[in-house]
């Protein structure tokens, strides 16, 4: 058993980590901590987690925790990391995804407390990075736009098929977090579906770092992000001018290729559907193709395989424990 502590455990991501690990059977929750939650039961913050008599410590009142899971909001990890001991980390903030600081301050809008450890960190995409992973001290796990839009283009962009990517995604309101903001107040969100941070989501150079390391190509990309009505999940369409003819059953053979192997991928037929992956680790990606252009739709919970269960997907690559432990739940149905 692997003694483990949730860092920052007050928010959503926090809140499953900890619903995750508590089951994990390779894991022993030891701790979880929290800024302005600590010293409160977990119940108080996470009802859906009644019956466990846990209390939110100081933040870094980690003990002899030997993994440490951070689910503190981007650009308080990196206030954060320097207090904490040594351990192993698996951060899943956005402290320390990119490599190039001046990228970092465009688009995250601020400086940067100790950019020198982001070289200590690996970049925590299984299916592009196991290996990687699995010799790895400190995660960064990946965003939830990163990760599905990753995911969708990444066998086209391997083998050098697109001339450019345009991806139109749509995320629920959980995306904007625990705190109540303007865009994520439900009188507003309810019957609302609109665009915002055109050509300036935080998540593009990640994307494009991410593809550049996995197939060694830089990719063209114009990534448009949405809000939509709904809590949780992300939406995402890839439409990708072709080099060549590519026939829809050619397609569909080339993603089985690259992820015929992936317990955490399903190839679906027709449209996938937030509402099935919704409560799992699980990418569901769909294929379509005239010929010309290829039509690639993806759907994951962007609480999990966009964050929570994601991070516990290389926790287990990283100690060698099967990859789907702790994480084979099916969405419900209805």
């Amino acid at each position: 058993m692997v003694k483990c502590a949730v860092v920052g455990g007050s928010g959503y991501i926090g809140g499953e980590l900890i619903r995750l690990l508590l089951t994990h059977p390779q894991a022993n929750l030891v701790a979880i901590t929290a800024n302005e939650a600590a010293g409160k039961k977990l119940v108080e913050e996470h009802p859906n987690l009644a019956g466990i008599d846990m209390t939110f410590g100081e933040l870094a009142a980690v003990g002899d925790a030997e993994t440490l899971f951070l689910a503190l909001p981007n650009g308080e990890t990196m206030k954060t990391i320097g207090t904490l001991p040594d351990r192993e980390i698996i951060d899943t903030s956005a402290d320390f995804r990119l490599r190039d600081e001046s990228l970092f301050r465009q688009f995250y809008k601020t400086g940067h407390d100790c950019f020198e450890r982001v070289k200590g960190f690996t970049y925590g995409l299984p299916e592009l990075f196991r290996s990687r992973i699995r010799e790895a001290e400190h995660i960064a796990a990946p965003g939830c736009f990163a990760t599905v839009s990753i995911l969708l283009s990444y066998p086209i962009v391997a083998e050098d098929l697109g001339e450019c990517v345009v991806i139109n995604a749509v995320t629920g309101s959980s995306g904007s977090g625990v705190k109540p903001k303007d865009k994520a107040h439900h009188p507003f969100r309810a019957d609302s579906f609109f665009a915002y941070e055109t050509f300036t989501h935080r998540h593009i150079p990640e994307i494009k770092q991410a593809l550049k390391d996995g197939t060694g190509r830089d990719v063209e990309l114009l990534f448009q992000p949405h809000s939509g009505p709904f809590v949780r999940g992300i939406f995402a369409t890839a439409m990708i001018k072709l080099k060549r003819s590519v026939s829809k059953e050619e397609l569909r053979s080339l993603y089985k290729k690259y992820y015929d192997s992936e317990s955490f991928i399903r190839l679906v037929n027709g449209s996938p559907n937030i509402k099935w992956v919704q409560g799992t680790n699980f990418c569901d990606i769909g294929i379509d193709s005239n010929g010309q252009t290829a039509v690639v739709m993806a759907a994951i919970d962007n609480l999990l395989k966009g964050g929570a269960s994601q991070a516990i997907q290389c926790f287990n690559i990283m100690h060698g424990f099967n990859e789907d432990a702790g994480l084979k739940s099916f969405s419900l149905n209805p």
